[in-house]
């Protein structure tokens, strides 16, 4: 039970942070090294951070509310 709880929180936690952090600060921070002159992320890139935002953050409450 508090297993769940707390693997339900860290992953809202997670879900949130993606969700509310500009996904051009975490690709420059992640991703920017890696390609020559881009200088912005794809607009894929920043819709999929978006979507996987709102999933860990849908799972996250979905484990912590079957925790209690």
């Amino acid at each position: 039970m508090k297993q769940e709880l707390i693997g339900g929180l860290v992953l809202c936690l997670i879900g949130l942070g993606l969700l509310f952090v500009s996904p051009v600060k975490l690709w420059t921070l992640t991703e920017k090294w890696k390609t020559e002159g881009g200088e912005q992320p794809s607009r894929k890139y920043v819709v999929l951070i978006r979507i996987l935002g709102a999933v860990f953050a849908a799972a996250g409450g979905a484990l912590a509310v079957s925790g209690f």
